[in-house]
């Protein structure tokens, strides 16, 4: 005799389960720096939105942030002290960010789920540089959001997101100015000691 045994889950338990499931697949880990526009810059230092869960692999994810690719551009993981300075997660949106409202970075594949009303235009996730298992951000983690602040942070839920930093690099254009500049310098003075 076969028993058939009925399952009734709750709609949103359902949702949540197919978001994780589709979402965290293995894929390769982009292989190229994080674009300008998958991270903000606050306080001195470059912010990246890394992963949905804690990087050192807690939280029964197993997953941890993977710094192969990143490492050698700058990016780790905050120390406390940085975290002291962490933005809140509603810095992450600003129009041209890598993920469309509502949609998916086209380079990336990085995406927002489980959006909630502060989620009102295009956001920075950069997690598929930082690990090859989740290519998403959840939008309710973070400072300022309803489920907690980021990883590392006092009352941080074991589900918190994660992110990665790094000192602010200037932009290239800034570069070349002071480059001149410090050329300008030079030859000034190299015209007084020749007179």
């Amino acid at each position: 005799m076969i028993k058939i045994i009925r399952c009734i889950v709750h709609p949103a338990a359902a949702i949540a389960l197919a978001v994780i499931c589709a979402t965290s697949a293995q894929a390769a880990i982009i292989n190229t720096p994080v674009p300008t526009n998958a991270y903000i810059t606050v306080g001195g230092l470059d912010w990246a939105w890394a992963m949905p869960v804690p990087s050192d692999g807690s939280g029964g994810f197993g997953v941890f942030i993977d710094l192969s690719v990143q490492g050698p551009l700058g990016w780790h993981v905050p120390s406390a002290a940085e975290l002291a300075l962490a933005p809140l997660a509603i810095q992450f949106l600003f129009p041209g960010a890598n993920v469309p409202f509502n949609g998916i970075d086209p380079i990336s594949g990085a995406s927002f789920s489980a959006t909630n009303p502060n989620y009102t235009g295009d956001g920075a996730c950069a997690a598929p540089y930082f690990n090859n298992t989740f290519s998403h951000c959840d939008w309710q983690d973070g400072l300022g959001q309803p489920l907690g602040p980021w990883f590392g942070m006092a009352g941080a839920p074991s589900f918190a997101d994660s992110l990665a930093v790094r000192n602010s690099v200037p932009e290239p254009a800034s570069l070349l100015l002071l480059g001149l500049g410090l050329a300008g310098l030079a030859l000034a003075r190299w015209r007084r000691q020749a007179r």
